[in-house]
């Protein structure tokens, strides 16, 4: 028996658009009608209709406007995921807002992009997310997005070693060439009790002295 081969025709991805704009949910509709690849199921201006449109048309991909006037972009997200885990979400902002990205991110929003996108940065986009990936549109965002994964990996660092704040202050003090004595004016404190705290240190990144100290959480990310 001859084997078979079996051609699968393009899958086009399906959409969902959620503005309460008119103009922005046909803008979308008319940016990619000349588009291959893409297929819009369906348009929405509310939460309501959004689930209700969700929950009918399985999408592979929702997106929403951020400045809804009725409703809050952000929520609708988050209810659209939990109802639909299947399909991804991709928000769109007007200006940056950091807080929004990073909470729109940790509720597992896997598109952010700004509304004066092109054809070609939806269309990227697009493809991004459908692919299991993420995609962030705006290098002011992307980098609001490294710096908070910085802070955060200092912070996990930081409890893993079992150092405190002010621990990791005073070895960036010591990193700038501080004295003991010096450290100990900033902080009331004598230089013996400079001393203790170092050797405390010391301890926690098992180093055994302070070159080393700064060495090594400069290499850890504390600092």
């Amino acid at each position: 028996m001859e084997a078979q081969t079996i051609v699968r025709a393009n899958v086009p991805i399906r959409l969902l658009v959620v503005a309460d704009h008119m103009i922005l949910r046909q803008g979308i509709r008319v940016m990619l009608k000349e588009e291959d690849g893409f297929e819009i199921v369906g348009m929405a201006e509310d939460d309501r209709y959004a689930s209700l449109l969700t929950k009918d048309l399985k999408p592979d991909i929702v997106l929403i406007d951020l400045g809804l006037e009725v409703g809050n972009g952000l929520a609708i997200a988050q209810q659209l995921l939990r109802i639909a885990p299947n399909t991804s979400v991709i928000l769109f902002s007007g200006p940056n807002d950091k807080n929004m990205l990073l909470e729109a991110i940790r509720i597992g929003v896997r598109g952010y992009l700004q509304k004066t996108l092109s054809i070609e940065d939806l269309r990227t986009a697009l493809h991004t997310v459908k692919g299991g990936e993420c995609f962030i549109g705006d290098p002011i965002a992307v980098t609001h997005v490294v710096k908070e994964f910085r802070e955060l990996s200092k912070e996990q660092n930081r409890l893993k070693r079992g150092l405190s704040t002010m621990e990791i202050d005073l070895i960036r003090l010591a990193s700038k060439g501080y004295t003991n004595r010096e450290i100990g004016q900033q902080h009331y404190w004598s230089e013996v009790q400079v001393k203790r705290k170092m050797q405390e240190i010391y301890r926690k990144l098992q180093v055994n002295d302070r070159a080393h100290a700064v060495a090594e959480a400069i290499h850890q990310g504390l600092i």
